[in-house]
Order: C-alpha cells, then structure tokens, then sequence
C-alpha cells in the first residue's frame, strides 16, 4: 500500500531522527536521563500511543539522507508490541539503529529482524546496547552481543561513567571484559546532578538545573517523536509531554517546523541531552542538538 502522506524529507543541518516507541523500560535506574529533574515515575501526558501501522505509516514519509538513520528508542524500544512488524514493514529505503538495554530474547529478535535492517556502515554499531550496573547483567549482555555479532548484526555497549567510584568501577571492569571478548564497549560522561553537584560539558551556562528559569527561543536540529506521534523542539519537551509542535502524522507536517526558533519559558530546566556539548552522528565532537538566543 502506497503511503499518502506527503514526504518528510531531512536537510544537511538535521543530525537526528528518533521515534520514541514507548517510554515504558523494563528497569528501573534511579540516574536514568529521561527523567531528568522528574520524579521516577514518568510524568508524560496519557495520551494514546500509536499502532504499529501508524508508526510505518509516519516513516515511510521520511526522506532521509544515507548518514542519517531513523533511530529507534524509549524506554525499551524491543517493549512495544509492534516492534517486529515495524521493523519488518518499513520500507527498505529507511536505514535504522536501535537504542536498547537488550533485555530481551536474542533469540527471538535474530528470527524476527532482518540483518539488513540495523547493519548500516558508520563509526559505530547501529545497535546500541546500553550496560547500567545493578540493573542488567554485564555478562548476559556480552553473550547476547556475541551471539547477534555471529548472526551478522553490528553493535556496542555503552557506559555511563557515573561519578559515584563504584558504579564507575563497574563500568570499566565492563569495558575491559567486552574489549577481551571483541565487543565494542564505549564509555559516556555523566549529565545531570549527583551529591548537589552538577555534571556535565554545556554549551549554554546555566541551562540545566538552574535555580532561575528564564525565556529563552530555541530551535533543534533533530526531528524526535514521542509514543503518540507528538514532535517537540526539546527533550525536555518531549519527555514531559509539552507543547508538540505537530504530530508525526499531520498532512501539513513538513521539515521546516523543525527549523523555526520558537519561543521558550523554561530555560534553566533543559534536558542535559540538548544542550550538551558531544560527537554528532559522525562522531565528530563540538556538536550540540539546540541553537539558543535571545535569553533574558
């Protein structure tokens, strides 16, 4: 079935595409960044979350240049229960890499998913595994890994260097044994406050975790989709379920709503991940999601 949408095609400055399939995660990590500055438990609106159908339909718009996968993420992405049929559905043209804690059957994902699907050529694996001590288990990780790598996938696992001494020991006593064992284990600096201190290399001074909120106008480079299909300026937006500027599947949609600045109440309370000074999808380091003026 042809899709009718009008096409959704991405530019040279959009650097990330995410469908957030669920925010639903099957552990419960007190330092997880989603829920920056939130309670645990999630604060997202309860509005409908798409079906699978709806999810193929909303990709198949997406023009997207050959550097420039559609991640999928969460939560736990494997969790939604279209997953499978997503990845399957999709059509051929849309290259995908996976954000997952994979905690869930290997097995079951090597008969499911086409190689094809997450085997892209880039600096890193387009599977990405994440490894939070005390949550999931570093060894059941590592034979999972080994066992997608014989089947053809390519992937790594990735870890938080946590400032507390002992979840950092446990993240690099991981990395030695994945790089013994020939899995790619890279290792991501802490954001957020720990002990009432802040963590973190930002572009903007005071954007995350100030005592102050100002306004502010912003613009981002990444088109990022929430479970019901709303589109946001911001993680921390989209994880509060706060003003969309459209939905996913809006006829009107086009690129160009993500390129406008638009105006912003909460500067002072941004999700670490915006403003962020990090490697973009080409892992060249200097880049930031966000573009902020005008603050006052």
């Amino acid at each position: 079935m042809p899709n009718l949408l009008p096409e959704i095609r991405t530019q040279k400055e959009h650097n990330y595409v995410a469908f957030f399939l669920t925010f639903a995660c099957n552990l419960r990590c007190p330092y997880c960044i989603n829920w920056h500055n939130s309670s645990p438990k999630p604060r997202h609106k309860k509005t409908k979350p798409l079906e699978a159908g709806d999810w193929i339909e909303a990709a198949n718009r997406l023009v997207l240049r050959k550097d420039l996968p559609l991640t999928l993420q969460g939560g736990e992405p494997t969790a939604y229960k279209g997953f499978y049929r997503l990845v399957n559905e999709v059509k051929k043209d849309i290259q995908m890499d996976l954000l997952t804690n994979m905690m869930f059957d290997v097995d079951e994902f090597i008969r499911n998913v086409p190689v094809w699907r997450f085997n892209r050529i880039a600096p890193y694996g387009p599977i990405r595994v994440s490894y939070h001590p005390n949550q999931n288990d570093i060894n059941d990780l590592i034979r999972k890994a080994a066992k997608l790598q014989n089947a053809g996938f390519k992937l790594g696992i990735y870890g938080i260097l946590h400032p507390d001494e002992n979840i950092r020991s446990l993240i690099l006593r991981a990395q030695e044994l994945c790089l013994k064992e020939g899995i790619d284990f890279r290792t991501k600096e802490f954001l957020g406050v720990h002990e009432n201190k802040l963590y973190g290399t930002f572009k903007y001074p005071d954007s995350v975790s100030s005592s102050k909120i100002k306004r502010s106008e912003c613009r981002t480079t990444e088109v990022i989709v929430d479970p019901s299909g709303g589109v946001y300026k911001c993680h921390s937006d989209l994880y509060l379920g706060r003003n969309p500027i459209a939905n996913i599947l809006d006829e009107n949609f086009t690129i160009g709503a993500i390129n406008k600045f638009r105006e912003c109440s909460f500067y002072g309370d941004c999700n670490p991940c915006d403003v962020k000074v990090k490697t973009n999808r080409l892992q060249i380091f200097g880049h930031t999601s966000v573009e902020i003026r005008n603050i006052r």
